[in-house]
């Protein structure tokens, strides 16, 4: 990993923000006392990983800065962006209190033998990152609209050369997953489709970019990542995809 970009695009991230905060459009929908989140997990434990791996939404929750409190003595203590503490807190993110939103996807992770915390069984740890932007809104992007969407650059495209995953493993719409290939890379191949039986538009499907990294998508249901189907056709289908890793 280039240390060198990383802090670049946490630097830019942070410049944009400060843009958003001053913008009539962006300023209503953004969390006075937050911060962008350009990843959650332990960095230094995924890149000494065998399997690189990154489970993603489409931006960060306002939540993370309501009730938690997580960052609270973070932006109280940060005038500006201090690096080093900025990449220690969100490399800890796993160890106190993560959202509960994360565990529909943290249970089919050990397939990969991964996990978003250290665990004794489980060799490779697991980032999250979001798609069309690090930066926590209120209402979450699909509920912004055209317009307030329009005023965050993605950071996309950057993180994923930074961080060079093998698997990325999501629950996105056709349409987003679309926007998610493209700025993923240039040929892409799909490689696995299965729905469940019974289960009407309830699939998992995978696909080859750029003939190394494989994107997985399950049907999003009602908010909830892989949802509408069974645990075990999910675990039957990714445990399929592992093979062709």
């Amino acid at each position: 990993m280039n240390e060198n970009e990383l802090n670049d695009l946490i630097l830019d991230t942070w410049s944009d923000f400060e843009e958003l905060k001053v913008n009539p459009k962006s300023a209503e929908v953004l969390i006075p006392t937050s911060m962008p989140l350009l990843w959650f997990g332990d960095l230094p434990a995924y890149e000494k990983s065998d399997l690189k791996i990154l489970t993603v939404s489409k931006n960060a929750s306002y939540a993370e800065f309501g009730e938690n409190q997580r960052f609270e003595k973070l932006l109280t203590e940060l005038s500006s962006v201090n690096l080093k503490t900025y990449k220690s807190n969100l490399n800890r993110y796993f160890e106190y209190k993560p959202s509960s939103w994360f565990n529909q996807l943290a249970k089919f992770l050990p397939i990969f033998d991964a996990a978003y915390k250290k665990s004794e069984n489980q060799i490779n740890r697991v980032l999250h990152i979001d798609l069309f932007t690090p930066i926590p809104t209120e209402p979450v992007w699909p509920s912004l609209t055209k317009s307030q969407q329009a005023q965050f650059v993605m950071k996309f495209p950057q993180i994923m050369q930074i961080l060079n995953p093998d698997i990325l493993l999501t629950s996105l719409s056709v349409s987003n997953l679309k926007i998610l290939l493209n700025n993923a890379g240039t040929e892409i191949e799909e490689i696995f489709d299965k729905e469940e039986t019974g289960k009407a538009a309830k699939y998992v499907r995978a696909y080859r970019v750029d003939k190394k990294l494989i994107v997985i998508n399950g049907r999003n249901f009602q908010g909830t990542y892989f949802g509408g189907m069974t645990d075990q056709f999910v675990r039957k289908c990714l445990t399929e995809i592992k093979g062709m890793v």
